[in-house]
């Protein structure tokens, strides 16, 4: 078995499949989970505490005894910013 056994004979391999695109437009006000932040930011989840600690991103409120979110209104400013 070699790699090139799975090219097409048109000579380039099939295309990864995309990933999936971030919203267009975020609402007005709500909340989003952590999950939904790093599929607008592009950093780790890591580099993202990180920079709370730092006083770079918006701090999450409690929405629950054991879970958190972020202020639209906090992560629109954040991608306005341009930290983001």
């Amino acid at each position: 078995m070699n790699a090139n056994d799975n090219i097409p004979p048109g000579g380039k391999p099939p295309a990864a499949p995309a990933a999936p695109a971030a919203p267009a437009t975020l609402p007005t006000t709500g909340l989003l989970r952590l999950s939904q932040v790093l599929k607008l930011i592009p950093i780790s989840r890591s580099s993202f505490y990180a920079g709370q600690a730092k006083g770079l991103y918006p701090r999450s409120v409690a929405i629950g005894a054991r879970a958190r979110a972020y202020r639209v209104e906090d992560i629109r400013a954040l991608i306005e910013k341009g930290v983001a």
